[in-house]
């Protein structure tokens, strides 16, 4: 008896290939937006644990804000426009230093830091995120102290005093994140803030008029350009952030 022989319907290499692609796209996980990595860090941890330091936080915005108000109304009649520039300029980002250094030095000096690195989230991911807040938070209260300062001073110009302040906070946020991730020891963003401070206070100090009047007068557009640009420097620094693990999860 004969044995009958099976047909088999092989497939094109056309056929094959389309296969091959969608088993791919669908056994790998697909990446996620910066927005819904963080949208998912917060649901599965929660304010109470991203912001286990409320309290802190709380106490240390009320008091560099007590203290700023004192300083501006102390101020008032000895000021002048130049001045309040170059003072803008400089001070706009304390409140994100303080706040972002506030948890961050503390969690590199834990003696668990090791062991945090190799969680799910590690101690650099938190970070990010709270940075994230933190200079939100920080860009809308400038907002308010500078809209309190066009009340004060009337020949402050508040365009373009909302701009110095918004650039400034934004170089300086690249700037404390480049430190952050390249710079070895808990005290690096420290260093970074004095930094800032001695080459913004060292001009003003050697001629405060010339320097104030420099910042002042530099064009509207150019503040855009600049916040612009170290506005998406800002994002990818914080993705890479996100995404960094030293050997073995360690920094």
């Amino acid at each position: 008896m004969e044995k009958q022989k099976v047909f088999i319907d092989y497939p094109t290499d056309a056929e094959r290939k389309n296969q091959i692609s969608y088993i791919v796209s669908v056994g790998l996980t697909k990446p996620k937006s910066f927005l819904s990595y963080l949208l998912e860090m917060y649901q599965q941890l929660g304010f109470r644990y991203l912001f286990r330091d409320a309290t802190e936080i709380l106490f240390t915005t009320c008091l560099a804000l007590a203290l700023l108000l004192y300083g501006i109304f102390s101020m008032k009649s000895s000021i002048n426009t130049q001045d309040l520039y170059s003072f803008i300029f400089t001070l706009s980002p304390i409140f994100f230093f303080a706040l972002s250094s506030l948890f961050l030095v503390r969690a590199l000096m834990k003696d668990t830091f090791s062991v945090e690195m190799t969680c799910k989230y590690h101690v650099f991911q938190l970070a990010a995120f709270r940075m994230l807040i933190f200079s939100l938070l920080t860009m809308f209260m400038n907002i308010a102290l500078i809209i309190v300062l066009s009340f004060l001073f009337q020949s402050i110009q508040i365009l373009d005093a909302l701009l110095l302040s918004c650039s400034s906070l934004s170089i300086f946020s690249v700037l404390y994140l480049y430190a952050l991730r390249h710079a070895k020891g808990p005290y690096a963003t420290y260093v970074m803030m004095t930094s800032w401070l001695i080459v913004n206070v060292l001009p003003a100090t050697l001629n405060q008029n010339v320097y104030g009047m420099f910042l002042r007068h530099v064009p509207a557009y150019v503040y855009g350009v600049v916040l612009i640009i170290s506005i998406v420097l800002y994002v990818k620094t914080l993705k890479k952030l996100i995404a960094f693990r030293g050997a073995e999860g360690v920094l």
